[in-house]
């Protein structure tokens, strides 16, 4: 699987967690896992991934708060949030991604997924993040 591939994957599952908030997120993603095709270290991989972030999720969540001016998190749409959440810790807490593709990427999947406009919103608030 590429990190492409593996982004996408993430990007659904935390979009799944945000959408269905209320539902025990081990039993959503026990549910998506078993509707993907994946190999066991890909699988591996991507829970390892989602529970980083989820676990540095209230701190990832200020950030974008900060560097969203005029948007309250709960008014950012569920798309964009989820793709903010996942570039926030690539380019932050992951040393293994360069920011620069981080922000990049993050900016693709809004294009495919996000509302319109929803890519520019994603690349100024982690422009503003990265910059600092």
């Amino acid at each position: 699987m590429t990190r492409r591939e593996v982004r996408e994957q993430l990007f659904i599952l935390l979009f799944q967690k945000e959408f269905y908030g209320g539902e025990p997120f081990e039993e959503q993603r026990e549910i998506y896992f078993l509707t993907q095709e994946l190999e066991e270290k890909d699988r591996t991989y991507i829970s390892e991934k989602l529970d980083k972030i989820v676990e540095k999720q209230a701190e990832i969540d200020s950030m974008i708060s900060e560097h969203s001016i005029g948007w309250k998190i709960d008014r950012i749409g569920k798309e964009e949030l989820a793709i903010l959440r996942l570039a926030v810790y690539e380019a932050v807490f992951d040393d293994n991604i360069p920011v620069g593709v981080a922000v990049n990427e993050a900016v693709e999947l809004g294009k495919k997924y996000g509302e319109e406009g929803g890519a520019a919103f994603i690349n100024g608030i982690l422009g503003n993040i990265v910059n600092e």
